[in-house]
């Protein structure tokens, strides 16, 4: 099997006896974990963002003073700072970092803290309470315009004005309880759900999730910091039972009435990407049945949530999953761009509400990722798309570029000629990106490009190495041939000390579910600081995007559809393969670790490959699809009573007693999306059929171990693969 060399970063030269070489740091686990995010990140503005209604940028210092640039070559300016902040709030109140702020216009700001909403005067550098919440709130959503809040408390939606004295809160629903969500997100966030309200662009009207669980099966998680162990009780719908109900209402602040939109969807069907027309008139939810294979874009009127037109409508045999709400125009509000995959590729429309759809704007063979704005005419759009990718080499797919679309000539342009992974900030006229990249070989860049040509008129970040001072390996992209004849794009970490003479053991870290991609031509190549520390101690550390992950078009990710697992670890073994045709790998010694369905991934290789693999570490696995949630699980796998088959061929309490390499099992005591129940029953299937298997429990923690906790999980992973790779040390 050949390999296509992509890309190769030498983070380090290979140690030598000199004085240079020798100052530097061996780079240790507790660092790569708690510091990946700040010493060891490339160089980054914090908050950097357009200031609204202004050709000018803001971004936070190390130092946390706010700074104002302009895009011409005079200097980055202070508008403020946390001091000049703090001086203005009680002692009770301080903060210990620069908040986060969003801009209202160039002369005012506003953030949130301790319950309260404070608008900052640049002018006056003067501070005030906006608007006093109450103890105990979340979900808080401040409306850009009027400074409206709303906000959640005991699952009830309230609504607060500016104001303090007896200005109190209002209460929008009334029914929140033990089952009963108002203003949350639904649907488990799949589909692109990350909140659950929705402000009208002038801010008259709320649009908001309700959603109501009384109905799903319940689940118990057990809470060990009572005395005795208390538990808690979760509403956790299974693939094939009974799900959620959601509905939406709408919320007029200026008559105070709320209103329910009338559907004419199943109970169970999905109510996503939610979004509002541009005079607030009318309120669009895309519509997904619960088999995920019909989708309708539905008006409804705002003020009383009669149905008004079903806009577009899309089928699918396998499978659609929207992520993208309507985009619509405000030069014509009639007119919405739209991101569909209809044609194998994740693309954009432009549709009229009365006429239906306009053009295609763009084709070919590659992603849209997302929708970065359009200039005040709405002539153009400005999207993130990966580059071309061809099967033979698909070094598009782990590129993120900059594209301007014309809406009327469809003419799409390139603005980023740089390979990397590229994210762009349009600014409010239109004429500027702010482009803050990355790639295998530049650790990070943050220039501003002219939307016209995209050149780069003013570089603001040139980041350093922040990996120069330690001693750390080579980061190789590279390409293997898949299962089904597709080239799949991989990593390979190699230690500072490599030599081709010598061989090796390999750490393979996988995941290969759907919406995810590991390997990207960014900063490591998309790899977690802790490889780097493993390669240091031994290993190669190898990564492969198999059938089913991200970014590669809907063929390629719907090969997976009714057996999850199946295709995804014949890609990974043919990583495998390709591994034991270098000469510099030990073939005896190849370890495989992964989480959630990566945890899946590793537990289907060594039962279904026994012998291949010396030891493997499962984190968060699922075990049984028919466990796992509906809204995830249905969509890639039917329900078990239409896939039967898929569902029996992909549990892996039936495989345990094929297990012959040592396994460790990880879980968290709360977590509430891979439940506990996954991995006790795959012990148990191990104890009836004889078969040894270890277990490691993380009581309170969810479905990853966060926080400072996360260095004890990785050295016990670590720790546990080492003692049998590498048992010198």
């Amino acid at each position: 099997m050949r390999a296509l060399p992509l890309l190769t970063l030498a983070l380090s030269f290979i140690l030598l006896p000199s004085a240079k070489a020798q100052e530097k740091q061996p780079l240790v686990l507790r660092d790569a974990i708690l510091k990946a995010g700040t010493e060891l990140a490339p160089d980054r503005l914090r908050g950097l963002q357009w200031i609204k209604e202004a050709p000018q940028y803001a971004y936070v210092t190390k130092e946390n003073v706010l700074m104002r640039g302009t895009l011409g070559k005079s200097m980055d300016m202070p508008i403020t700072d946390l001091a000049a902040i703090n001086k203005q709030l009680p002692d009770s109140a301080q903060l210990k970092g620069f908040p986060a702020i969003t801009w209202v216009n160039s002369g005012h700001f506003r953030f949130l803290h301790n319950a309260r909403t404070y608008d900052f005067d640049v002018a006056a550098s003067s501070l005030q309470v906006q608007t006093q919440l109450v103890a105990g709130t979340s979900n808080e959503d401040i409306e850009p315009v009027s400074g409206n809040v709303a906000f959640t408390k005991d699952n009830d939606l309230y609504i607060k004005r500016p104001g303090l004295g007896k200005n109190l809160p209002t209460r929008i629903t009334s029914d929140g309880k033990d089952g009963i969500v108002n203003g949350q997100s639904v649907h488990r966030n799949e589909y692109g759900i990350t909140k659950g309200t929705f402000w009208s662009p002038k801010g008259n009207l709320l649009a908001f999730y309700r959603m109501d669980e009384t109905m799903v099966t319940t689940y118990q998680l057990e809470d060990i910091s009572t005395k005795p162990s208390t538990f808690n009780a979760i509403r956790y719908p299974m693939a094939g039972q009974t799900s959620h109900q959601v509905t939406v209402g709408v919320h007029d602040l200026r008559t105070g009435n709320t209103v329910f939109l009338k559907t004419d969807a199943a109970v169970d069907d999905y109510h996503t990407n939610i979004s509002w027309s541009a005079d607030e008139r009318f309120v669009h939810v895309v519509h997904l049945d619960r088999r995920t294979e019909n989708l309708k874009l539905v008006r409804y009127d705002a003020l009383t949530g009669a149905p008004v037109a079903t806009l577009l409508t899309e089928q699918d045999p396998v499978y659609l999953e929207p992520e993208h709400p309507a985009h619509f125009l405000k030069t014509r509000p009639e007119q919405f761009l739209w991101l569909s995959e209809r044609n194998g590729w994740n693309h954009l429309y432009l549709y009229d509400a009365k006429k239906g759809l306009v053009r295609q704007l763009t084709d070919g063979a590659w992603n849209i990722k997302e929708i970065v704005g359009t200039d005040p005419q709405e002539s153009f759009v400005i999207v993130e798309g990966t580059a071309t990718i061809l099967p033979g080499n698909p070094v598009g797919a782990m590129e993120t570029h900059l594209y301007r679309i014309d809406l009327a000539s469809r003419k799409t342009q390139r603005l980023t000629q740089e390979p990397g992974t590229h994210h762009g900030q349009l600014s409010s006229d239109g004429q500027v990106l702010i482009d803050s990249w990355s790639s295998v070989t530049v650790p990070g860049r943050i220039e501003l490009r002219d939307v016209r040509t995209g050149a780069v008129t003013k570089t603001l970040v040139t980041s350093r190495d922040p990996l120069a001072g330690h001693v750390v390996g080579t980061i190789e992209t590279l390409t293997i041939l898949g299962e089904n004849g597709d080239r799949l794009n991989a990593r390979l970490i190699k230690p500072s000390y490599f030599s081709e003479k010598q061989r090796y053991p390999v750490l393979i870290y996988v995941y290969n579910g759907p919406h995810v991609q590991l390997v990207t031509n960014s900063f490591l190549g998309g790899a977690s600081h802790w490889m780097l520390e493993a390669a240091e101690r031994g290993y190669l550390v190898w990564t492969v995007d198999g059938h089913g992950s991200a970014h590669r078009g809907k063929a390629f990710e719907q090969a997976v559809h009714r057996n999850l697992g199946i295709t995804e670890v014949k890609d990974q073994m043919r990583g495998v393969d390709f591994l034991r045709s270098l000469p510099y790998v030990d073939s005896a010694r190849i370890a495989v670790h992964g989480w959630s369905f990566g945890g899946h991934m590793t537990t289907a290789m060594l039962t279904r490959h026994p012998g291949v693999f010396k030891v493997g570490v499962a984190g968060g696995p699922v075990m049984d699809w028919s466990l796992y949630e509906v809204m995830y699980t249905e969509r890639y796998m039917d329900t078990p009573a239409e896939n039967p088959d898929g569902y029996a061929a992909t549990t892996l309490y039936a495989q345990a007693d094929k297990l012959q390499d040592d396994l460790l099992l990880i879980t968290g005591g709360a977590d509430n999306v891979v439940l506990p129940q996954h991995s006790l029953s795959f012990i148990k299937a191990c104890v009836a059929k004889g078969v040894p298997v270890d277990f490691f429990d993380y009581p309170g923690h969810g479905h990853n171990v966060r926080g400072r906790d996360r260095v004890h999980l990785m050295e016990k992973v670590l720790r546990y693969i080492d003692a049998r790779m590498l048992p010198t040390r």
